[in-house]
């Protein structure tokens, strides 16, 4: 992988990271609005009458806000896929960049080239799974709430996920289409095309 490719790649993770926790931490995922009577005194009947007073309440997967009730509306189901995939998106990342340092460091140069392509390949698992549990977690939001109510905080997921899959998918794509890559598949095609004809000429 050159240079630039993996620095865009690694710039975008940053970014996506950072835009999937703020979204994961927020309390703005549903907004319902709710409309409550307070009595206001009237100065020349002295009489009291019921005014409504609306307010939007806010929830999120840990706590909500300007809500008469403190039950969260989110279920156990959409914050446990969110856990998930934050923990695949930042902990995990961290975790694999310590043990590829403890383990990488001690091998010999081709030794050591192995073992940093087997850690990325492990990153790259673990960065789609992350993706792949938001992706999830959103669809599943989207069918139990109506679209009106959900707020910029399941958005910022939404747009997250959807970049870590397409950043996936345009990175397996380069590997493929790579010049390393056309040439170890062409290597394999000869050698089974060598192979066929080693066999038909035996029998």
């Amino acid at each position: 992988m050159s240079d630039i490719v993996f620095g865009c790649f690694a710039f975008g993770a940053v970014l996506v990271r950072f835009f999937f926790n703020v979204g994961f931490l927020t309390p703005y995922w549903i907004e319902i609005r709710e409309t409550n009577a307070t009595n206001m005194v009237s100065n020349t009947t002295n009489s009291s009458t019921p005014s409504p007073t609306a307010r939007t309440c806010h929830h999120g997967l840990f706590y909500s806000l300007n809500c008469s009730e403190s039950e969260n509306v989110l279920d156990s189901t959409t914050l446990v896929l969110n856990i998930a995939a934050s923990l695949c998106l930042t902990i995990l990342p961290v975790i694999l960049g310590c043990i590829s340092g403890l383990l990488c460091n001690e091998k010999k140069e081709n030794e050591d080239r192995s073992c940093a392509n087997a850690c990325s390949s492990l990153y790259l698992f673990f960065y789609a799974l992350g993706g792949l549990f938001g992706l999830i977690s959103t669809v599943y939001v989207c069918a139990k709430y109506d679209n009106s109510l959900l707020g910029w905080s399941f958005f910022y997921t939404v747009a997250a996920a959807f970049v870590i899959l397409l950043q996936v998918v345009l990175l397996l794509t380069y590997c493929i289409f790579s010049r390393n890559a056309i040439e170890k598949l062409t290597c394999f095609m000869d050698y089974r095309r060598k192979d066929n004809y080693e066999k038909l000429k035996n029998e």
